[in-house]
């Protein structure tokens, strides 16, 4: 056999012959040798590969796919643990505030309940049970007193320590000003604290270190101020004549806050009405001052 025909019979070609259903048409063919069969082949496969990563990679379409990947796992898992836990803190933050919220609107004179929602509302807040027991012990030691009884604060009194069961100082208060104890601690009448008549213009004294959490004019109460203390406690001076202090300033115990006087709707007359609330709750003064006793 010559060479040259050897040679041409390795040559392999592929015919892709296509006729058309008109008969009057004229077939075409299209010949192709087995490499450039393959390119076409690998062409067309590396344009689905690519096509298909382009998607997963930059488009929104990959991360819903069910496709295992320990790294982005690993990222968005602790993106999603520093979420979690940052919103755990703003709850805690959120029902603390609705706590002192709740707490500083009984102070201010509301009458406010927490729902089951946990939402302040309106209601009938009564005080607790024990307050209730010492109201009905006050009567014999408090009130309003004959001239023998009543004993004047020429000085304001110095602490005396609660007492608890471990023999621990829980927050001693100062008489806040001079005069007179004029009526005590009675809740079931709604008077949540003690009177202190005196002459207008006394100044009215911090009986505790704390910060004023508000300096201002209510209509029943008149220039008042309260104080906010370590321990969940609340002091309320109200009715005075005028203020000498401002909303976040720190007031030590002894320190002048205002000036006794007779403001108000509900005042009957120059005197202090100074009050101690404990986690929303209004307690009895006379527990937390040295010595206050007829």
């Amino acid at each position: 056999m010559p060479a040259d025909q050897h040679h041409r019979s390795k040559r392999v070609r592929y015919d892709l012959v296509l006729v058309p259903k008109d008969a009057a048409g004229q077939a075409k063919s299209v010949r192709f040798t087995p490499w450039q069969i393959y390119l076409s082949v690998s062409g067309v496969v590396l344009f689905l590969v690519g096509s298909v990563l382009a998607i997963l990679i930059y488009t929104p379409v990959g991360p819903m796919l069910p496709i295992e990947n320990p790294e982005l796992e690993n990222r968005y898992g602790k993106q999603l643990l520093s979420l979690n836990q940052r919103m755990e803190s703003m709850m805690e933050q959120l029902v603390e505030l609705r706590d002192y919220n709740v707490m500083l609107r009984k102070a201010l004179g509301e009458n406010v309940v927490v729902t089951d929602s946990g939402v302040a509302a309106l209601g009938s807040a009564r005080p607790a049970q024990s307050g209730r027991v010492q109201a009905e012990q006050l009567p014999e030691r408090v009130g309003v007193q004959t001239p023998e009884q009543v004993r004047s604060f020429s000085q304001p009194s110095f602490v005396r320590a609660v007492v608890v069961e471990k023999q621990t100082v829980v927050f001693p208060v100062i008489i806040p000003t001079e005069g007179y104890i004029t009526r005590g601690f009675i809740p079931d009448q709604r008077h949540y604290g003690i009177d202190v008549a005196g002459k207008t213009g006394t100044i009215v004294n911090a009986a505790a270190d704390g910060h004023v959490i508000f300096a201002g004019w209510t209509s029943d109460d008149g220039n008042k101020v309260i104080l906010t203390h370590t321990g969940g406690f609340l002091t309320v001076y109200k009715h005075n004549q005028s203020l000498m202090t401002s909303v976040n300033a720190f007031a030590r115990r002894g320190e002048p806050i205002a000036q006794l006087g007779n403001t108000g709707q509900t005042s009957a007359g120059p005197h202090l009405h100074f009050e101690v609330w404990k986690d929303g709750t209004p307690v009895d003064p006379a527990q937390y001052i040295l010595n206050f006793n007829f």
